[in-house]
């Protein structure tokens, strides 16, 4: 069973103790112990830094030969370290690049945010606005990280979390869920670690809200269907169609080193003879000479037929 809660507990105490200004600067504390994601030297970026608890560890990690840069919506107060820049910026104005860039002209190792969305008891919307706002910082990184940089966030755990995670681990190349021990029993806090920046939105871009609907793709508008001669059934008489001519190639213009091959032309079609009209019949005919007619056959000499034998009249006796 979780503990009631209790504003002033022992990591309230302990900050209080060792002059920090919020018991959040625990939580990044453990992270970067537990993951060496900041040298002396680096330079580190905090989003939402009021009042200054990330950042009073971040810019001990660093080293005055570092650049720790706090913004917030709220002014923050001085750290009393001349590597510490802050500046009230509105990550949501078109200008807000701008004025971090004028804190710090180059790229950052580490970019890390602690905001959280003043929530309304609602669950599934305190976890919506809290989504949004990881996606916010997440846009900012994309585009001031070095290459192999780092980037940490609190999210509320919960509603479209999955697909967060999704898109972390297209932008970097190892994603981690962390839960400090600071943060409070009662709370579904959680911070979202990615490691191995791959250097761009482009690459991230990809993998972002895959869960979402997709465009239509753009297909390919189809080509004319050729027309196909008719086969005859068998048995019936074939119909009198001259069949189609296969398109020739279309030919491409030749250079002197690659000649395009000559387009294949159709064969040709056999059509049946013209008939010679009337005319030209009986010009033809009077050109040619006159048949020869053939000689009559002389009759054959006929024989002269037998005679018949009178007969004799017999004698009279007298």
């Amino acid at each position: 069973m979780a503990k009631p809660y209790d504003p002033k507990d022992f990591y309230y105490r302990k900050a209080k103790k060792q002059g920090l200004r919020a018991r959040s600067a625990f939580k990044i504390e453990e992270i970067l112990h537990r993951h060496r994601l900041l040298g002396r030297g680096d330079a580190v970026l905090d989003l939402g830094a009021a009042p200054g608890g990330f950042l009073q560890i971040l810019a001990d990690a660093v080293g005055e030969k570092g650049v720790a840069v706090g913004v917030d919506l709220e002014p923050i107060r001085n750290l009393g370290k001349r590597w510490v820049r802050t500046a009230v910026v509105d990550l949501l104005a078109p200008d807000a690049l701008d004025k971090i860039r004028l804190l710090h002209e180059g790229r950052f190792r580490l970019v890390t945010s602690d905001m959280a969305p003043k929530t309304i008891g609602i669950k599934v919307t305190d976890e919506a606005r809290s989504l949004e706002l990881v996606r916010m910082a997440l846009s900012v990184a994309e585009q001031v990280l070095v290459p192999g940089g780092a980037f940490v966030a609190k999210v509320f755990m919960g509603g479209d979390f999955p697909a967060l995670k999704r898109e972390l681990q297209g932008r970097f190349a190892a994603m981690h869920v962390i839960r400090p021990e600071a943060v409070r029993e009662s709370s579904y806090e959680v911070y979202v670690l990615g490691t191995g920046f791959r250097g761009g939105a482009a690459v991230g871009l990809a993998a972002v809200r895959a869960d979402a609907p997709k465009a239509p793709e753009q297909r390919a508008a189809p080509e004319p269907a050729v027309p196909q001669p008719a086969v005859p059934e068998k048995g019936a008489a074939p119909e009198h169609a001259v069949a189609p001519q296969p398109r020739a190639a279309p030919q491409q213009p030749a250079t002197p080193e690659h000649a395009a091959a000559p387009a294949k032309t159709a064969p040709p079609v056999k059509t049946a003879p013209r008939k010679k009209p009337a005319a030209a019949k009986k010009a033809t005919a009077a050109k040619k000479p006159p048949a020869r007619k053939p000689a009559p056959k002389k009759p054959a000499a006929s024989k002269p037929a037998a005679r018949k034998p009178t007969p004799r009249k017999p004698a009279r006796r007298g």
